[in-house]
């Protein structure tokens, strides 16, 4: 009777950590988070089908958000429930300092040439692998006026329409930095956008647990207006629900998101192998495409259809938008989050 790959790799745990070896090459599954919604549709049609075909190990995929990778990492530190794990540039700084990943050994990398000095990592983690461009997501049958700012989600005539989503998500808290900046305060001081949050409430309908949640709510018919990640409407415009996109006038947000190597990783080396496949051109100009519109980092893919109303490329992506300093108030974002699901309730 043959024993399972995580225990077999278990057994031989003392060789893998000092690095990836001949035996982890053999490994015949990795275990991989994404975000839930269109994030774990596109890499489940994706990212798997190409890590098979170019490495012969399948992938598991568990959607998670960032806060909860994170703990069940740490919680098992010596056997870690995933090989790979997706972190946006916040939650990254804490795992960063909770010192479950590993680096990524670019020496060894045939992709990472074609990735802009912007989304490669100063400290030697694992490159940027996608972005995501939040924005207001509206019914357009509803508003049949494109919305320009923030400040639109306060019309009165929207009244029980609105949906928002908590700051355990890097859309919410990049939402309520932005909000505050716009309203007087800063990246660090975020009062402002607590006012304004309390304010909102009488004309929130919603308040969904995540960005793919939060999209749902427009397929349910919950809600018109919302703040949201481009790919997200995207997705479900190709699936005919009613709603788009408009960018801000004070500019789109960008969030980096880069898929990590975990310390004590029991696939060994087909996670470097599985970061390679996600950088490569062909598998970024697939997740580009319609209908999972997923922005690339790798400057070879060309911009196409919908992700043409961003930027015309990679590197225009860059300049054109606006990426906030997370280094400067990540350390406050646990405050943020409790008093935010404290306060902010219908």
């Amino acid at each position: 009777m043959s024993i399972s790959r995580r225990t077999a790799l278990r057994l031989g745990g003392a060789a893998l950590a000092v690095g990836f070896t001949d035996l982890a090459a053999a490994a015949d599954t990795v275990v991989a988070t994404t975000y839930p919604g269109s994030f774990d549709e596109a890499f489940k049609a994706v990212v798997g089908p190409a890590v098979a075909k170019a490495t012969g190990a399948s992938v598991n995929f568990t959607p998670l958000l960032n806060v909860d990778q994170i703990a069940k990492i740490q919680a098992a530190r010596a056997n870690p429930p995933f090989d790979v794990v997706l972190f946006d540039e916040g939650p990254l700084i804490n795992a960063k300092k909770a010192d479950v990943l590993d680096k990524f050994p670019a020496e060894k990398s045939k992709t990472i040439a074609d990735i802009p000095a912007a989304f490669r990592d100063a400290d030697g983690f694992a490159p940027v692998i996608t972005c995501q461009v939040i924005g207001l997501a509206y019914n357009p049958k509803k508003i049949p006026t494109p919305p320009t700012s923030w400040d639109d989600l306060w019309k009165p005539e929207y009244k029980g329409r609105v949906g928002i989503t908590g700051m355990a998500s890097s859309l919410g808290t990049a939402f309520m930095v932005d909000v505050a900046m716009m309203k007087g305060g800063s990246d660090t001081d975020i009062e402002p956008a607590f006012k304004a949050m309390h304010e909102l409430l009488p004309s929130v309908g919603a308040i969904a647990q995540s960005p793919g949640a939060l999209a749902a709510l427009f397929q349910q018919g919950e809600i018109d207006i919302a703040f949201n990640y481009f790919n997200n409407v995207e997705l479900l415009r190709a699936k005919g629900v009613d709603v788009d996109f408009a960018v801000p006038k004070t500019g789109a947000i960008i969030v980096r998101t880069s898929a990590q190597l975990v310390k004590n990783a029991q696939a060994g080396k087909a996670t470097f192998d599985y970061i390679e496949t996600v950088m490569s051109e062909p598998v970024q100009k697939d997740l580009e495409a319609v209908p999972w519109v997923m922005m690339p980092t790798n400057r070879k893919v060309k911009l196409t259809g919908p992700n043409l109303k961003l930027a015309a490329g990679v590197d225009e992506l860059i300049t054109k938008n606006r990426l906030l300093d997370w280094t400067k108030f990540q350390h406050l974002r646990g405050d943020w989050i409790t008093r935010f699901t404290k306060e902010v309730k219908i």
